[in-house]
């Protein structure tokens, strides 16, 4: 059902320093290449009309649970403001090293 958001939000991410693919209903990120940890963003329904929830999941290298950030966005402005917040949780899982 949301394979067209997560093709769009795919290709907002993707970018030669972040690799962005997009399956079925789902985003799989991999955040740096030093880093095995991948981020799943996954498109469920919401319980508002007109709204979608994201699950922002990290996974280590053997695709197991390390920890998950949910929001809800409007369903018109989903892939932009996914992308934006994929950076957000990315920041607060991997902080830079000063």
């Amino acid at each position: 059902m949301y394979a067209a958001v997560a093709t769009a939000t795919a290709e907002l991410i993707h970018n030669p320093g972040i690799q962005a693919r997009a399956v079925l209903n789902s985003v799989f990120v991999d955040v740096t290449p030093e880093d095995d940890r991948i981020v799943k963003i996954a498109f469920v329904d919401a319980p508002e009309q007109g709204h979608i929830r994201v699950d922002f999941i990290l996974l280590d290298a053997r695709k197991a649970h390390l920890d998950t950030v949910t929001g809800t966005f409007p369903a018109g402005q989903a892939a932009g403001q996914v992308h934006r917040a994929l950076f957000d949780v990315i920041d607060a899982w991997c902080p830079p090293v000063s």
